[in-house]
């Protein structure tokens, strides 16, 4: 299973940093040094340990404070085509090592 880092794909944005841009790029708090950064905002009060690092236990609710990006993370492969892309929406996931 391979761990994916944490970050929001659009600005790089850890968890309460800012990403790209710094502070003056932020969507949330332009004029502020502070930023929320990338969070998991699910419900669930107790995440697996690799929960939003791995395919098999994506967040459904990422969201990033510093770009506005929001969804699934880690989002699926963009190479993904025909079978293999129909096959990713039903569930399957990929062998280590497997590529498009």
């Amino acid at each position: 299973m391979k761990k994916i880092k944490w970050a929001c794909p659009k600005c790089g944005a850890d968890a309460n940093k800012h990403g790209k841009g710094g502070g003056e790029k932020c969507f949330e708090n332009p004029r502020h040094r502070e930023c929320q950064g990338f969070l998991c905002e699910c419900s669930n009060e107790e995440p697996g340990a690799d929960h939003g690092q791995t395919h098999e236990d994506p967040c459904p609710e990422a969201n990033c404070y510093h770009c506005g990006w929001g969804g699934v993370f880690p989002p699926k492969p963009p190479k993904l085509k025909g079978w293999a892309k129909t096959a990713w929406d039903a569930g399957w996931r990929p062998p280590a090592g497997w590529e498009p």
